[in-house]
């Protein structure tokens, strides 16, 4: 999403066990994701998505980003 090019020194792919793998928006076509929607929509009201999430303030950013879970952390101002 950032760019067509994602510069990396040879120097890092020499020395490091380095596997890049896509994921993300920008992955995906936007048109995919739009078609996706309504079955997506009709999972969550439906309650049929079992989606562990922990909303945490802002200001626990540090605390909560070394923080070893195995819910969703959702950072909220």
């Amino acid at each position: 999403m950032a760019g067509q090019t994602a510069p990396i020194p040879s120097a890092a792919l020499r020395s490091a066990r380095l596997q890049i793998v896509g994921s993300g928006i920008g992955s995906v076509p936007a048109r995919d994701i739009i078609a996706e929607l309504p079955a997506l929509a009709s999972a969550v009201t439906a309650g049929t998505i079992d989606v562990r999430a922990r909303a945490v303030p802002l200001t626990e950013v540090s605390q909560a980003w070394t923080a070893e879970t195995d819910e969703r952390i959702v950072f909220v101002p």
